[in-house]
């Protein structure tokens, strides 16, 4: 973990299903989120044509990501 700078988050299902919505597919985000809590680093959501209607796929991941760290961390979510 010392030497991650940047992470790409997607979600998948199956063997080849990928890029899905957060939280659609197969991956725990919550216990993912959990691990890498104290990790000091850059990402972006990986969404199979997040793009579509002015972003709203990344806005909707990046939403969701805001709401498990905060899980994860223990601050309040609204």
């Amino acid at each position: 973990m010392d030497h991650i700078t940047y992470l790409h988050i997607f979600d998948g299902k199956g063997i080849n299903e990928e890029g899905l919505q957060i939280g659609d597919g197969d991956i725990d985000f919550e216990q993912y989120f959990a691990m890498i809590k104290n990790l000091e680093t850059g990402f972006i959501p990986e969404v199979w044509q997040g793009h579509l209607n002015k972003g709203k796929g990344f806005k909707d991941a990046l939403q969701l990501v805001e709401k498990l760290m905060k899980k994860v961390s223990g601050d309040s979510c609204s």
